[in-house]
């Protein structure tokens, strides 16, 4: 819980709802200013330096070529299902097999909730679950040693006596495994056509290999567009001057934000002292901490302010109303005024805010479409 609230306090509020230059994570919550202390210009507050036609270089290449379609192959395999498939030469499980399984959990000469999982890849040797690395309890995997492929095996396994749940805890159960297959490292180069159907819905290596150019081509767009946003709004706020912020404007943001974190991370009874010993901080440590941020995020809200002044950007409901359903999306909320109040104190000032934000993304896009991208020397 520390580190999440501490990264809530350290995270930046702009482009969060820019969505253009840095990004948050999904589904974070955050506060804006009082609605009079947000009715500023920003020109007044601000030096602009170079912003149009800014000159960037990418620092990384996006390739599409064959090798590179054949590598991101193996990613994409590896995202699928861990890099695995079946092995249909090898026919007992050994120390170090890797195999698939069905398994059920009995107790008292019953299936217990939680006890039963089918398709499941295990690391024998490592007694985890191969694809996502999870630790199963001392002794769960021990029992399939020897076994053969389409058999079923049972084995005796104790749980520890601190388990999570109370009802296992200490108890000695029966997992019976049907083995399904033993496993192989399948790689681009050895995939059979049946884990294609299974994991990309295609039926030839050919065509795996059109799908993964094609996801290639879009993910390096994505990831190039994400750069290019990225250099542009560091070049422009690097070459602008914050003269000073607006009267205010930052006592109520830090408000704003702390009356979040009282709503969102306080139990009954918690009092600030008590909030401030769980994180490990003092209260001036926290309020340098978000301090920091909140001027952070308004150097680069006022710098795209004032680009947005000085080219006359101005807000349009038709492109905000776009805006909006995306952030809303992103975050998986379907109530606009429950949305507002996660970005102020209010529906209304978190409208405001993000009224606000979209003329800020729109100044960001225009410094974009028109900054010279050099590719990577």
């Amino acid at each position: 819980m520390k580190k999440r609230i501490l990264a809530l306090v350290l995270a930046g509020t702009l482009l969060a709802a820019t969505g253009c230059a840095k990004s948050n994570g999904k589904g974070s919550t955050r506060n804006t200013a009082s609605a009079e202390a947000a009715n500023y210009k920003a020109s007044d507050y601000v030096t602009l330096g170079k912003y149009n036609g800014v000159t960037v270089t990418l620092t990384k290449t996006y390739s599409d070529d064959d090798k590179a379609v054949k590598s991101y192959e193996n990613t994409l395999i590896k995202n699928a299902s861990g890099s695995y498939d079946k092995d249909p030469s090898q026919k007992t499980v050994k120390k170090d097999s890797i195999v698939n399984v069905d398994y059920k959990g009995i107790k008292d000469g019953k299936a217990f909730d939680g006890g039963t999982d089918s398709d499941v890849t295990i690391n024998v040797a490592k007694n985890s679950e191969a694809v996502k690395g999870t630790n199963y309890i001392d002794g769960f995997s021990k029992g399939l040693v020897g076994a053969k492929v389409g058999s079923t095996v049972s084995s005796k396994v104790t749980f520890p006596s601190n388990y999570q749940a109370s009802g296992l805890a200490g108890k000695t159960v029966i997992f019976q495994f049907k083995v399904n297959y033993i496993c192989k490292k399948v790689t681009a180069d050895t995939v059979s056509t049946e884990y294609l159907k299974k994991n990309f819905s295609v039926a030839t290596k050919k065509a795996f290999f059109d799908y993964a150019k094609k996801s290639l081509q879009k993910q390096n767009k994505k990831d190039k567009d994400t750069e290019i946003s990225s250099l542009v709004s560091d070049a422009v706020v690097k070459s602008s001057k914050i003269k000073s912020y607006p009267k205010g404007l930052i006592d109520s943001r830090m408000a704003s934000n702390k009356a979040m974190y009282k709503a969102q991370y306080f139990s009954d009874g918690m009092t600030w002292d008590d909030f401030y010993k769980q994180l490990n901080v003092t209260e001036e440590q926290f309020n340098k901490i978000m301090k920091n941020a909140i001027k952070d995020d308004l150097k680069n809200e006022l710098i795209f302010s004032a680009v947005a002044e000085k080219e006359k950007i101005k807000f349009d409901q038709a492109g905000y109303d776009k805006y909006l359903k995306n952030l809303m999306t992103m975050n998986s909320v379907s109530d606009e005024s429950t949305f507002y109040k996660k970005y102020g104190s209010s529906a209304a000032e978190g409208k405001s805010y993000l009224q606000r934000m979209y003329v800020v993304n729109k100044a960001l896009k225009f410094c974009i479409k028109n900054a010279v991208v050099k590719p990577k020397a």
